[in-house]
């Protein structure tokens, strides 16, 4: 009998209630499934035969921690999925730099190299911004991400200023289309495309975070939507097991906003037939 680990976190310890579909299937497939968090004191990760990164939410809080456990697993010959090297690509948001050399549309991101209010404000009178996107390179699920504008430039330049957001931060301009348009999800197991939804925020908002008012539908995404989602896929460093690739329906085509190849919820509620399929190609692969 194979036994499966899904990596929980101890914020989250428990499999999620999306992730449970794939673990009935699993089970219906005469394999075991556990739940373990990455940063459980003494956890033994030995025995496995797959060790599958599913709702390790809170790896944000203390990447370098995550990181050396990362290593561990994979000096002791785990087997890791989604690859420990496609993840440390993923951990940091710089990432969406190179999607960008590769010819990925993907909405513009600057590392911000000055943090002050002179050296923020130039950086978006460079770009024509009037109002911004500033996160940390290292975050999760909109942690410490703001929407700066002229009347709250003071107030990100203090948090910069106190440590209250993590350095170093990246800069997007503000795509008002999230707000009208919505944000998609695609969904991607191996190669194909399972499902996709479409995120949208509260009024008011532009994270579209349940948490904050954000809300899912399922419609079809149109064919110049999945086409670019496909183009990111196919320009990941190394071939994923599941991703979840998000972007925004713009003027100016699909922009690519993320790719979760961590610890993405894959929205199986709305695809239960999604969560078998990765039963299966999880279990072909030990």
């Amino acid at each position: 009998m194979r036994r499966i680990c899904f990596v929980t976190c101890r914020t989250w310890p428990d499999i999620s209630d999306s992730d449970r579909l794939v673990q009935r299937a699993l089970e219906a497939r005469s394999a075991t499934v556990e739940a373990r968090p990455w940063n459980a004191p003494g956890a033994d990760w030995d025995g496995f035969d797959a060790i599958v990164l599913r709702s390790n939410w809170d790896y944000h809080f203390e990447p370098d921690a995550f990181r050396d456990w990362l290593d561990r697993l994979e000096r002791a010959g785990a087997r890791v999925w989604n690859p420990p090297a496609l993840v440390r690509w993923n951990l940091t948001k710089t990432y969406l730099l190179d999607l960008a050399r590769a010819g990925v549309p993907t909405v513009a991101t600057v590392i911000l190299e000055d943090e002050s209010r002179a050296g923020l404000e130039g950086l978006m009178a460079a770009r024509g911004w009037s109002r911004v996107v500033m996160k940390p390179v290292i975050s999760a699920s909109a942690h410490d991400t703001r929407l700066v504008s002229a009347a709250t430039m003071d107030e990100a330049v203090a948090s910069l200023r106190s440590g209250a957001i993590r350095r170093p931060v990246l800069v997007q301009p503000f795509v008002e289309e999230i707000q009208t348009r919505g944000e998609w999800s695609l969904v991607f197991i191996e190669t194909e495309m399972t499902h996709a939804v479409l995120k949208r925020p509260a009024a008011g908002e532009f994270r579209v975070q349940p948490r904050l008012g954000g809300t899912v539908e399922t419609p079809e995404p149109p064919d110049r939507v999945r086409a670019v989602a496909r183009a990111a896929l196919a320009a990941l460093p190394v071939p994923p097991l599941y991703a979840r690739i998000d972007g925004v329906e713009t003027a100016a085509g699909f922009q690519i906003m993320e790719i979760e190849v961590n610890e993405p919820g894959l929205f199986f509620p709305h695809a239960p037939a999604a969560a078998v399929r990765l039963a299966e190609a999880l279990l072909r692969r030990v």
